[in-house]
């Protein structure tokens, strides 16, 4: 009789310390209120002068598989990364970054 007591005592603790947990852990999840996505979600072949800076872009929906040239006045360009002209531009923006560098160190 008494070790049945003891164990209906003792489920009903658990029961309670685990929906105690339940709810703390509920309280730690938040939903997002605004998700916002700025990538490219097409591109261009067209070339694109003055670039300053690039960045590559995966492709992970609604985004497309994209280089993100920004110029010297800052506008953006997404362009196609497998367009001819690419390549070469991204080899002179190496090289040019890396003059700057050489003729800036003491």
């Amino acid at each position: 009789m008494i070790l049945e007591k003891t164990k209906q005592v003792l489920i009903l603790t658990l029961l309670v310390l685990l929906s105690g947990w339940v709810n703390c852990q509920a309280g730690k999840f938040r939903r997002p209120t605004k998700v916002s996505t700025q990538c490219c979600t097409k591109v261009s072949n067209a070339v694109i002068r003055n670039i300053t800076e690039a960045k590559p872009q995966s492709a992970l929906a609604p985004c497309v598989e994209a280089i993100l040239f920004i110029t010297n006045d800052g506008k953006k360009f997404c362009t196609n990364p497998k367009a001819r002209w690419v390549k070469g531009a991204l080899k002179a923006l190496i090289m040019a970054t890396r003059l700057e560098v050489d003729t800036t160190s003491p």
